[in-house]
């Protein structure tokens, strides 16, 4: 059996990963924006946003886990990625 300390451990980096991954999935939202840009899409793409919530929630139970759940983080990624593309389109508020 593994000490806490030793699983706080690995949880912490587990959780620098994820921060990691969401700091690149945002850092798209330059490249998301031009690209919707030229296709004439608008920033808040419903029927995207629609999709990756289907896409994650399937992920989510192949996997064990709370798709509900998982659909909400998903919502909050979303929301940060939509917010950053109105920030670089300087339609933002953000710093």
């Amino acid at each position: 059996m593994k000490e806490l300390s030793i699983i706080r451990i690995e949880i912490e980096n587990i959780d620098r990963e994820i921060i990691g991954l969401i700091g690149n999935r945002t850092n798209l939202a330059k490249d998301v924006l031009e690209a919707k840009k030229h296709e004439g899409l608008p920033i808040n793409d419903e029927k995207q946003n629609q999709a990756v919530m289907e896409r994650v929630a399937n992920i989510a139970t192949e996997c064990g886990l709370d798709s509900g759940e998982v659909k909400k983080i998903f919502g909050i990624l979303i929301k940060m990625s939509i917010e950053r593309q109105h920030e670089l389109s300087g339609e933002g508020n953000l710093p």
